[in-house]
C-alpha cells in the first residue's frame, strides 16, 4: 500500500542457491545447469526466467551466464564483489546489483533447519572485529568476525561455523532481546528486553586455548541492570563514549540515563508508544536549554532525538530542553513507523512503515511534506533502516540499507534529483530480516561499505557493497 505520489521500486529476486549451482559447474561437478531469477513491479508484468550456467567451449575457466529470455541482461558483477549486475528495461530495470553474501555466519545451536532460533537483535561492533546477536529466551551471544577474503572465483558465499568459534554468553533479560548495540569502545554491548530492562555486558571475547587451540567460550553477568520503564524497552541510543545512554520504550517515554550510577537524568513522554529511534544533532531553532544535570556529558545538550510511534506518526525530542520539539501529521492510511535513522551527513531524516513505505524528510526545511517517498512490493514491512553516505563525484547522496518482513532486503541509494535505486541483498531465501547494519571500512580513497543482516533462519549475513 503506497501513498500519493509514492515512487515504485522494482524487484530482483535470485535462487538463492544460485551461487552453489554457479560453483558446481565451474568446478565440473555437472556440466551445465540453471537457476530462476524473476523481476517485479507492482501494477505491470513480471519477467520470469531462467539463467542457464555453462563453461565457455574455448575459455574452460570462464563461466558464461545466458538467461532464457533475452530482454534480460544478466552478467557477473566482477571487481572482487560477490553477485550479478541485472538490467529489464521493461520494468526500468537498469544496472541493479543483486549483491550475495561474502560470508554467512552460521552457530549451529542457533540455525538448526528444521528449528532455527531467529535472531531478535543485532549489532556489529564499531571496529568490525565482534558482533551480536540476542533471542526471544533473553540470551546474546558475542562471536568474532573473520577475514572477508576469498581464494574461489566464483564462490559468493563464506560459510563460518561459529559454534566453532570462540564466544561470549549472557543471559542478562528474562525474556526476549529487543535490541543489542556496542558502546564506540566496541568493549561494552547494551541490551534491551521485554522484561523492561537495559543491561549493561562485557564484550571482550576469550582467548583460544594456548595448549589446546581449541575455541573458548565465556559466560558473562551484567555490570549493571537498568529499570524504569513499565513496557518492552523497544531502542536505544549511546550518547558520546556512553556516559550517558537513551531508551525508548512501549510505555510512550524516552529515557536518558546516567550509566554508572544506573539511575533516570530525565523521562520524557511521547504521544504514543515508541517503536524506534535515532539521534542528530539538535535544530538552531529547537528551543531554549534547560539546566544541565550534572550527570550529563556535554553532548547531550547539543542532540536530538528521533522517535517512531505506533500511531504512525513520529515526534522530535530536545535533550537539551528534554521536550518535544516537533510531531509529524497523522498519516492518511493506517500504518506504524517501525523503523527510522537520520544521517547527518545529508541532514536527512528517513522512517520506515508496517507497510513498506519508506519516507525522507530534510531537518533543515519543513517536516510537514517529505522530500520524497518509496514503496516496493505489497506485504514488505520495513522492520529496520540504517542510513550511509553515498558518494558519486563530488555529491554525497543518501544511502539505505532496508531490513523488511519478506525477506527481500535491499540497499537505497536517493540521487542529486531525487531519483530512487535499489540493489538487492540476496541470499535469504524468504525468512524475514529483521536487523540491517552499515560499517564503513578504509581511508583515503578506498573507503567501502560492509551490510550486514541477521535474520529469522539464525544466519547473519556479510555484503561488501
Amino acid at each position: 500500500m503506497s501513498a500519493p505520489n509514492s515512487v515504485i521500486v522494482p524487484v530482483v529476486t535470485v535462487q538463492p542457491t544460485a551461487s552453489e549451482i554457479i560453483e558446481e559447474v565451474n568446478d565440473g561437478v555437472v556440466p551445465t545447469d540453471k537457476f530462476w531469477v524473476s523481476c517485479y513491479k507492482t501494477s505491470e508484468p513480471s519477467i520470469h526466467t531462467k539463467i542457464h550456467v555453462e563453461l565457455d567451449e574455448e575459455d574452460r575457466n570462464l563461466v558464461k551466464l545466458n538467461p532464457e529470455d533475452r530482454s534480460l541482461v544478466f552478467e557477473f558483477l566482477g571487481g572482487g564483489r560477490n553477485g550479478y549486475r541485472v538490467s529489464a528495461s521493461a520494468l526500468g530495470i537498469s544496472n541493479v546489483q543483486v549483491l550475495t553474501p561474502s560470508q554467512e555466519y552460521t552457530d549451529e545451536e542457533k540455525a538448526n533447519p528444521t528449528n532455527p532460533k531467529r535472531i531478535d537483535a543485532f549489532d556489529i561492533s564499531p571496529d568490525g572485529s565482534r558482533f551480536a546477536t540476542g533471542f526471544l529466551d533473553g540470551s546474546v551471544l558475542i562471536y568474532p568476525t573473520s577475514s572477508t577474503s576469498s581464494t574461489s572465483t566464483y564462490s559468493s558465499r563464506k560459510l563460518t561455523a561459529t559454534a566453532n568459534s570462540s564466544k561470549v554468553y549472557s543471559r542478562p533479560h528474562l525474556s526476549g532481546v529487543t535490541t543489542v548495540r556496542f558502546f564506540p569502545s566496541s568493549r561494552v554491548l547494551l541490551t534491551t528486553g521485554l522484561d523492561f530492562s537495559l543491561s549493561i555486558l562485557p564484550a571482550d571475547l576469550p582467548e583460544r586455548n594456548s595448549t589446546t587451540s581449541k575455541p573458548s567460550s565465556i559466560t558473562v553477568q551484567p555490570a549493571r541492570t537498568l529499570r524504569g520503564h513499565t513496557r518492552s524497552v523497544t531502542a536505544t541510543a549511546i550518547v558520546g563514549v556512553g556516559r550517558n545512554i537513551v531508551s525508548a520504550s512501549l510505555d510512550s517515554t524516552i529515557r536518558l540515563w546516567d550509566v554508572p550510577s544506573g539511575s533516570t537524568i530525565s523521562t520524557i513522554s511521547s504521544s504514543s508508544a515508541v517503536l524506534s529511534l535515532s539521534m542528530g544533532e539538535r535544530f538552531d531553532n529547537a528551543g531554549a536549554q534547560a539546566p544541565a544535570d550534572e550527570r550529563e556529558v556535554p553532548e547531550v545538550q547539543s542532540n536530538i532525538v528521533f522517535a517512531g510511534l505506533r500511531d504512525g506518526t513520529f515526534e522530535a525530542f530536545d535533550l537539551g530542553s528534554k521536550k518535544a520539539c516537533f510531531h509529524s501529521k497523522a498519516p492518511t492510511q493506517s500504518q506504524q513507523l517501525t523503523s527510522i535513522a537520520y544521517s547527518p551527513q545529508t541532514k536527512l531524516l528517513t522512517t520506515g512503515s508496517s507497510k513498506g513505505l519508506v519516507a525522507i524528510y530534510d531537518v533543515r526545511s519543513s517536516f510537514e511534506t517529505p522530500l520524497s517517498s518509496f514503496v516496493r512490493q505489497e506485504g514488505g514491512e520495513v522492520l529496520d533502516l540504517a542510513a550511509f553516505p553515498s558518494t558519486a563525484g563530488d555529491f554525497i547522496s543518501l544511502g539505505l540499507a532496508v531490513a523488511t518482513s519478506d525477506g527481500l532486503p535491499y540497499v537505497a541509494t536517493i540521487g542529486p534529483d531525487g531519483s530512487i535505486h535499489a540493489d538487492e541483498l540476496a541470499g535469504v531465501d524468504c525468512d524475514p530480516v529483521r536487523q540491517v547494519r552499515v560499517r564503513q571500512f578504509g581511508d583515503g580513497g578506498q573507503v567501502g561499505q560492509e551490510v550486514w543482516t541477521a535474520s529469522d533462519d539464525s544466519v547473519v549475513r556479510r555484503y561488501v557493497y
